[in-house]
Formats: C-alpha cells, sequence, structure tokens
C-alpha cells in the first residue's frame, strides 16, 4: 500500500500568499515534465504580479479623481484670495487712521470731562463718541464676516490631515519599487525591452 501525500500546507493570505501559491504550482509544472514556457506564454511571471497588484486599482482610481475634485476648491481659492486683497488694503488704511485716533481719544477723554462743567461740551463729546461707536459696530462687522471663511479653511485643514501619510507611503512605495529594480532580460540573456 502506497503511503498517502501529506496535506498541502496552508498559504497566507495576501500578497505573500499569492506567490508562495504560484511558486508551488510552477514547482508542481516543472516537476510533472513541463516547463513553464511550454505551459504558459513567456510573461506568466509578470500576470502573476499584476494579479498580485490588483487591489490597488481601485487606489489607483480614486487617488486620480483627487485631480477632478480639486478644480471647483482651487476656483474657491482663487475668488477667495481676489476678495481678500481689497480687504487687506482697507485693513491696512483702517489701522493708520486707528493710528491717527489715538490722539483723538486722549482728547475724548478730556472733552467728556469738560462736558461735565461745561454744557455746550457735552454735544461735541457726544458726536465724537458716536463716531467711535459707529467705527466699533462696522469693523465688527467686518470681522464677523470673515467667520464662514475662516471656518472653510480649519475644514480644508482638517481634510488635508488625512493626506498627512501620503508624502511618507509614496517614499516607501518608491523604495520597494527600487528594490525590485534590476536588469530585465529573457533566457537567453537578450534585453526584454529590445523585443517589444
Amino acid at each position: 500500500m502506497a503511503p498517502e501525500p501529506a496535506p498541502a500546507p496552508e498559504l497566507p493570505n495576501g500578497v505573500s500568499g499569492a506567490v508562495l501559491q504560484y511558486g508551488q504550482q510552477a514547482t508542481v509544472s516543472s516537476t510533472e515534465g513541463q516547463s513553464l514556457d511550454q505551459q504558459n506564454s513567456q510573461y506568466q511571471l509578470a500576470q502573476a504580479v499584476a494579479r498580485i497588484f490588483e487591489q490597488t486599482q481601485t487606489f489607483e482610481d480614486k487617488f486620480a479623481e483627487l485631480i477632478g475634485m480639486f478644480e471647483p476648491i482651487e476656483r474657491i481659492g482663487q475668488a477667495a484670495a481676489r476678495s481678500l486683497e481689497p480687504l487687506q488694503s482697507f485693513g491696512q488704511e483702517l489701522v493708520q487712521l486707528a493710528q491717527s485716533f489715538e490722539p483723538m481719544r486722549a482728547f475724548q477723554i478730556q472733552l467728556a470731562q469738560l462736558a461735565k462743567t461745561i454744557e455746550p461740551m457735552k454735544g461735541l463729546q457726544e458726536q465724537l463718541a458716536q463716531l467711535s461707536e459707529a467705527f466699533q459696530i462696522h469693523l465688527s462687522r467686518v470681522a464677523g464676516s470673515l467667520q464662514p471663511a475662516k471656518q472653510f479653511q480649519l475644514e480644508l485643514l482638517k481634510h488635508a490631515r488625512a493626506f498627512d501619510s501620503v508624502a511618507a507611503l509614496q517614499a516607501q512605495f518608491t523604495q520597494l519599487a527600487e528594490t525590485f529594480k534590476g536588469t530585465p532580460a529573457t533566457a537567453d540573456g537578450n534585453d526584454a525591452s529590445a523585443q517589444h
């Protein structure tokens, strides 16, 4: 009675499993007296590797879509820059006005003291107080109008953080590609690229 063949060991999942499975199939084919070239085309190894990387196709498609998704965000950014430019100039003009207003604030304080004893000064003091309050109200309104833009910026930064690992991943895959870099050649020693 012939001994029973040992059961085949279970292969791990993922890339390692795919490579081991391919290696076992190649060994069985060779032991049966058939060469790999006879059984399959000369590109069998490349096709096996391509099957390993089939799972990355989804990622490639998704990342390719990112360029199209960025276009509306770029338009929004350009519109915001065009809107903010005159507002920044206006802000600089108001900075100069506020610096000029400092001596007037000291005058206002003195005028308020005089208005306690000299009745006609009270009207002037009230007008200057209204002027200051009007500036304060309008400046607060402009500052509040920038809140949606600030919130949009914070949201963009939050979503941009999702891509923090991209540079490291790209470097890792580039380094791995260099690890597998070699001189492609066919069985007879000729450069495989010359045959295409």
